[in-house]
């Protein structure tokens, strides 16, 4: 029995030695972590609270003794309210933010502002953020409270936004498209201008590929900023170059573009400034084709009066000399001279509805009710089974102060030129609408459309692609255009059609 008590009391005092062992374990982890706990808390530049669920204050570290003047010892036990800010309630209850509710609430991460006033009459923005001290599902019982100095960050983020809206002021009010690109030749940016130039909305085109607004046939241009992109070599940064970019509609026009970039921690960006030069390419056009027939026209006017009196003596002498005639051959034979002048004398005609200054005699009139009658006779000349002639034509069209009936030998020249360009039959439609200062017609035809050299100078006299006409109607057309202070234009490309445009003032 003796031997059995004696085990029993040694098996005793080795499971209290382990308990004894055990216990001075956990001691030492306790004042590791309570020493680790120190050391980061007191390290921190900021200063930090540990409070528990009702505002009382568990412990703060250095920096909290030195902003507020006062020692852990006199902190603890005292709602951070009364430590803090002398209140005699929670921060809400005076006008204030408080972070604990929100965190109690919902067991995460709160934030609430408040401004410190200074000595020296100036204010610093702090902001308390709270984290709870309790593992994930836990009910939490404790908080820790860090308040940060935030007043140079808001004061760079106020900057920052101020830039950034001058930035967004200056994109949106400038006539010139600005966009950019990133590395992947990805649309990042597309200013106001840039949404009215191309006629894409701004969630149409960012994030999209660059190639998009660029005409296939001039791929060179996507070749040369990929390249730039590849070697980093800027030889076409910094210059202003004359290119072709692609409408929505898919209208190519002329641009004058320059080109920067910017490489930053995002990568590369490079931003185009792109100059729409439509209009001002029009005008040069409208400018050179106005000399060139000033220039012909002289010529035009001499020559039609050298020749005029001579035809008049031929055909004159032609009648006398046929009613006299007996034999048939000769009849014949005259009867072709006598042909032939008529053709010249409506030639020298035309001449001089060519060399003449148009008086328009303007009143108002309903643009529809013109090209409708213009197709109602422009169908009778035409096999009907192989052209086909449509109106689209705008309702409720305000009428405008016009010649009607010179616009009307204008509608048919155009039209009838279109149905010639289309020997194998096709559809001629003819559509009108409301332009910025006035109405717009457009004749489009399914023709074999012209070159870009042909449609430079096809408003030129005795300029025609066709086998038939003498090349002076659409250079009447011009004039008669011209003088309604209006303009007239081509747009085709081989194998697409043609479609001229007719735009007249409304006064």
């Amino acid at each position: 029995m003796e031997n059995e008590e004696i085990e029993r009391l040694r098996k005793e005092y080795e499971r209290l030695k382990l308990e004894s062992a055990a216990k001075d374990r956990i001691i030492e982890l306790i004042a590791r972590k309570s020493f680790l706990w120190e050391s980061v808390c007191h390290g921190i530049m900021e200063e930090v609270m540990i409070i528990d669920r009702c505002y009382r204050v568990i412990d703060i570290n250095r920096a909290f003794e030195k902003t507020y003047g006062i020692s852990k010892e006199e902190a603890c036990g005292s709602e951070c309210y009364r430590v803090k800010f002398g209140l005699e309630g929670p921060c809400d209850r005076y006008g204030g933010e408080c972070p604990l509710p929100v965190a109690l609430a919902t067991r995460k991460r709160a934030e609430a502002s408040f401004f410190r006033k200074l000595g020296n009459g100036k204010k610093k923005d702090i902001l308390r953020i709270i984290y709870p001290l309790a593992t994930e599902g836990e009910e939490p019982n404790f908080f820790a409270e860090v308040s940060r100095d935030v007043t140079e960050f808001r004061s760079v983020i106020k900057r920052l936004k101020t830039s950034e809206q001058k930035f967004k002021a200056i994109l949106d009010t400038a006539t010139d498209a600005i966009l950019s690109i990133n590395e992947d030749h990805r649309i990042v940016l597309f200013n106001n201008a840039a949404q009215r130039i191309f006629g894409y909305s701004r969630k149409e085109v960012l994030d999209r590929d660059l190639g998009m607004l660029i005409p296939p046939q001039f791929g060179d241009h996507y070749y040369y900023v990929k390249r730039f992109l590849d070697t980093k070599q800027p030889k076409i940064m910094g210059r202003t170059m004359s290119l072709t970019a692609l409408r929505k509609t898919g209208e190519e026009f002329p641009i004058e573009l320059g080109l920067s970039y910017y490489e930053g921690h995002g990568g590369l960006t490079i931003t185009a400034i792109i100059r729409d030069m439509s209009r001002q390419k029009e005008l040069e056009d409208r400018y050179l084709q106005a000399e060139r027939l000033a220039a012909v026209g002289q010529t035009v006017a001499q020559v039609a009066h050298e020749i005029k009196n001579p035809l008049m003596i031929i055909g004159g002498f032609s009648h006398q000399i046929r009613k006299r005639l007996m034999d048939e051959q000769c009849i014949e034979k005259l009867d072709l001279i006598m042909a032939e002048v008529e053709r010249l004398e409506k030639l020298v005609l035309d001449l001089g509805d060519f060399t003449k200054k148009y008086k328009i005699m303007k009143r108002p009139a309903d643009i529809n009710l013109v090209v409708k009658d213009v197709l109602k006779i422009v169908a009778t000349m035409y096999p009907p089974d192989r052209y086909f002639f449509e109106a689209d034509l705008a309702p409720e069209l305000p009428d405008i102060s016009c010649d009607p009936d010179k616009l009307k030998q204008v509608f048919m020249n155009v039209t009838t030129n279109a149905a010639e360009a289309m020997e194998e039959g096709g559809t001629i439609t003819v559509s009108t609408d409301l332009w910025d200062e006035g109405v717009e017609v457009r004749i489009h035809d399914e023709g074999v459309g012209i070159s870009e050299e042909d449609r430079l100078r096809i408003f030129e006299p005795f300029y025609t692609t066709r086998k038939r006409g003498s090349g002076l109607g659409l250079s009447i057309s011009y004039k008669i255009v011209e003088a309604h202070k209006g303009e007239i234009k081509a747009l085709s490309a081989p194998g697409q059609g043609t479609t001229f445009v007719i735009r007249l003032p409304g006064g």
